[in-house]
């Protein structure tokens, strides 16, 4: 099922003789004091004074991973005796092994697997036996993931997690028959390593509308698999998704204001290679700092996206707000700063690089795109405030601004698969 033994798994994430740099310490080398409330956090119950990482429960759930698992690594984590590189948060345990957070986690993700694949070896593989097998590739590669997080540049454990992760997500896009492409593309942007993307296909027969999935630099490309297989597949439209620069499989490609190079240059190869992708119906998604590069593409690659969605995108007020930018969490700052180069101590040397990604200081908001754009946030989020989405949408020439309030967040949630075939069916042709 796998080109990744049992026991190759085994020796790449359980011998506790790995060394590495503890990942706190990687692009944060100051000291760390977090504060008690954090103002700038809108998922409630991820962000904690004594965790360096945001614990993202509710996500993981609804991503496939099992409530025991997720209670079994983090309890594993906060009960370790074992040496920490800073005394005041529990995930920063120094060794890997026990406590470590990509031990603990990766040690579910190595049970997961075991399950699935004991389940395809015992006689026939019949339907059930194959969903279950589906089921836990998924969770295991979500634990692999989360092992990984913050997925940063220089973490070697991470980079081993997430071959893993890959290899698991392989797995089960093949045993769910879920047809894909893998692959990699020359970028004219520098970087040794070609661009790694993932084509995901409804069908092969005919060609098909596409949407290309950004996330944030908390998530990998495999994190839209839901997407993908809950929304996007029934009603025959293929998923692009990939990496950020200095992310996952794109990592060796640095990253500067221009952070949609790869998905443009993956796009322009798309449209000129792909004859199963139709390319007068193509749409583009983005959450976070994936609603940054899906705005830039919108104007930069205007003719070939018919039309496009950005979900709390980090567009300009989160890049130029000292009040936002020095309230975030350690995490967050030490993810930004390694993106970079840069070390999160010397925090008030990178906020000036940092305005540089605002598409207001670019000069790109407000000069007009043909695009309809739609720009949905949350009220009160300090990263993506309604001031940002006005300035989005307002550069559409058919764009739309939806402010969700907090006290529905969960309801919209409900429909938010129904809000993104209603808006790319308008302006992609899309059939039901």
């Amino acid at each position: 099922m796998s080109d990744i033994s049992e026991a190759s798994i085994t020796e790449k994430m359980l011998v506790k003789q790995l060394t590495s740099v503890e990942t706190s310490k990687i692009s944060y080398s100051g000291e760390i004091v977090q504060p008690e409330v954090n103002p700038v956090l809108v998922t409630p119950g991820a962000y904690s004074p004594k965790w360096f990482r945001l614990r993202h429960k509710a996500y993981w759930l609804l991503q496939g991973m099992p409530l025991e698992c997720m209670e079994n690594a983090l309890t594993a984590v906060s009960m370790s005796t074992n040496r920490r590189s800073r005394d005041n948060l529990l995930d920063t345990v120094e060794i890997y092994g026990e406590g470590n957070w990509c031990y603990e986690f990766a040690h579910q993700g190595i049970s997961l697997v075991n399950r699935a694949r004991e389940l395809t070896r015992e006689g026939e593989l019949t339907p059930e036996k194959t969903a279950e097998a589906v089921k836990l590739q998924n969770a295991a590669m979500v634990c692999f993931s989360i092992a990984s997080y913050p997925h940063l540049k220089g973490d070697k454990n991470a980079d081993k997690a997430q071959t893993i992760a890959i290899q698991c997500y392989r797995d089960m896009l093949t045993l769910a028959g879920v047809r894909f492409k893998e692959l990699s593309i020359p970028c004219s942007a520098g970087g040794k390593a070609p661009i790694k993307a993932w084509l995901h296909l409804p069908r092969t027969d005919q060609p098909v509308p596409m949407i290309i999935a950004a996330g944030s630099y908390e998530t990998l490309f495999s994190d839209f698999f839901l997407l993908y297989t809950e929304c996007l597949a029934p009603h025959g439209i293929a998923m692009l998704t990939l990496d950020n620069p200095r992310c996952g499989q794109n990592q060796s490609f640095a990253l500067d204001y221009d952070c949609s190079v790869l998905h443009r240059e993956t796009l322009d190869y798309i449209v000129e290679h792909e004859p199963l992708v139709d390319s007068t119906r193509i749409g583009a998604l983005g959450f976070r700092f994936g609603g940054n590069i899906v705005s830039r593409m919108c104007f930069m690659r205007s003719k070939l996206i018919k039309a496009a969605i950005c979900l709390g995108p980090a567009i300009h007020r989160c890049f130029v707000d000292d009040e936002v930018l020095d309230g975030l969490p350690a995490v967050m700052k030490a993810s930004l700063a390694n993106r970079i180069d840069r070390d999160a101590a010397e925090w008030n040397s990178i906020k000036p690089i940092l305005s540089q990604f605002s598409l207001k200081v670019q000069g790109l908001l407000g000069t007009g795109t043909e695009v309809p754009i739609a720009a949905v946030g949350i009220e009160g989020d300090p990263i993506c405030d309604r001031s940002d989405l006005k300035l989005l949408s307002g550069s559409s020439a058919k764009g739309m601004l939806l402010e969700i309030k907090k006290k529905k967040l969960v309801d919209a949630t409900g429909g938010f698969y129904e809000m993104i075939l209603d808006w790319f069916g308008k302006h992609m042709d899309l059939k039901s």
